[in-house]
């Protein structure tokens, strides 16, 4: 063997250790270090995100948490596509909640149906959980509800003295409507707050 084929030789075996292969199909996020420098062994050079399985971590606050279980249908919606929902699912909800000042919070995390395409790790969402439905019913604008007590509250409607407070009976609460069992008919005008 002469000189010249040991020389490529030994290029062609420093050029086998300069292949970096990841381990899994995924997103890079971060590359450290700069082209043609040196890594020691174990270091991290390449960040990998799984964006196949990307989810969604979000905060709910206690007294929507205690609703909140695996398997329930959610819709987020991403920050960089107004307008756009997502389906998801509630994968896990945190058994211990975080406190910040007054109020705690649950964490949960939500898995898309389908990951949308070029989603971004790290981007900020909105989450719903839909944790009950009803349908054909009436239905007042939850700002129109006050004193809620369990089932029951009141609302306000226009009266020849100007306004009355009536009780009524309430059934599914939602973020932006709540259902009246009882207390009000179809056509009935309410005061929101």
């Amino acid at each position: 063997m002469n000189s010249a084929e040991l020389t490529l030789g030994e290029a062609k075996d420093a050029l086998a250790g300069t292949k970096i292969t990841a381990p899994v199909p995924g997103k890079v996020l971060t590359v450290s270090g700069a082209v043609g420098g040196e890594v020691n062994g174990g270091a991290t050079i390449v960040t990998l995100g799984d964006v196949a399985g990307m989810e969604v971590a979000a905060s709910f606050p206690e007294a929507d948490a205690g609703r909140l279980v695996n398997g329930l249908d959610a819709t987020v919606t991403l920050a960089d596509r107004p307008g756009q929902e997502f389906a998801a699912k509630v994968s896990q909800v945190d058994p211990v909640g975080t406190t910040n000042g007054q109020m705690v919070t649950y964490g949960v995390v939500l898995d898309f149906t389908k990951v949308p395409v070029d989603a971004l790790v790290g981007q900020s969402a909105n989450a719903r959980v839909k944790v009950q439905s009803v349908t054909n019913v009436l239905r007042v604008p939850s700002s129109a509800v006050r004193t809620v007590s369990g089932t029951s509250g009141s609302v306000l409607v226009p009266s020849a003295n100007g306004r009355d407070e009536r009780q009524v009976v309430i059934g599914v609460r939602g973020d932006q409507y709540i259902e009246i069992v009882s207390g009000l008919v179809e056509g009935d005008k309410v005061l929101t707050n």
